[in-house]
């Protein structure tokens, strides 16, 4: 097993990082809002002084930030501070770029950086129902199982570093194809004088 780390504990990362309370080597949390770890140190999280102390402390650290601008800083940070066999777990969307030339940064180092972008929402972060969609090495893969796993039920490892994010990225098409195809439907049915709602209640039942 391994200490999980967390940087980012807004709507999506927060309900993570609570599901990894469970995980038995410990827990070390960080964000740039107190008030957002308060709640975790007091069920047993030990909150980290600044992102350095995250890298100091943990095995696997997952990332859970807003943008590639924001991964690349937490990252340089975490890099900066980091001991031979750290895994940092990338679940942002981000670019495929980004991933690998950080992992090129990192792998000199001893550190291993896996893209992991999640699917599955807030809901899915608080039932510990989420998908994970990674890229990087089998090893620090494997080393993410057991710590992925309390808020995952699939982790997907899809190939090397960027497969994870591109993955995202297709699956993320799919998702709005069918917005799409939603729209132009509605459109259809109104042309045809048909009522929605009475539509959406066919769909549903069909």
């Amino acid at each position: 097993m391994a200490v999980a780390g967390f940087i980012g504990l807004g709507n999506i990362g927060g309900p993570m990082a609570r599901r990894l309370l469970a995980n038995p080597d410990g827990l070390v949390v960080f964000d740039v809002r107190p008030e957002s770890y308060e709640k975790l140190v007091a069920k047993g999280a030990t909150a980290a002084a600044d992102v350095a102390d995250v890298a100091r402390t943990a095995d696997v650290i997952s990332v859970v930030v807003r943008d590639d601008d924001q991964v690349r800083d937490v990252t340089t940070e975490l890099l900066a501070a980091s001991r031979p066999g750290l895994v940092i777990a990338i679940h942002s969307t981000i670019k495929a770029s980004t991933a690998i030339a950080l992992a090129e940064v990192a792998e000199p180092l001893g550190v291993h950086i896996v893209d992991a972008p999640i699917s599955g929402g807030a809901m899915g972060a608080h039932a510990g129902t989420l998908a994970v969609m990674v890229g990087g090495e089998a090893d620090a893969v494997e080393l993410c199982r057991p710590v992925f796993g309390h808020f995952a039920s699939l982790v997907s490892h899809l190939g090397p570093v960027g497969s994870g994010t591109r993955a995202k990225l297709a699956r993320n098409l799919l998702h709005f194809v069918a917005f799409t195809a939603v729209g132009e439907a509605q459109r259809l049915a109104e042309a045809a004088g048909i009522p929605v709602a009475e539509l959406g209640k066919i769909v549903r039942h069909s």
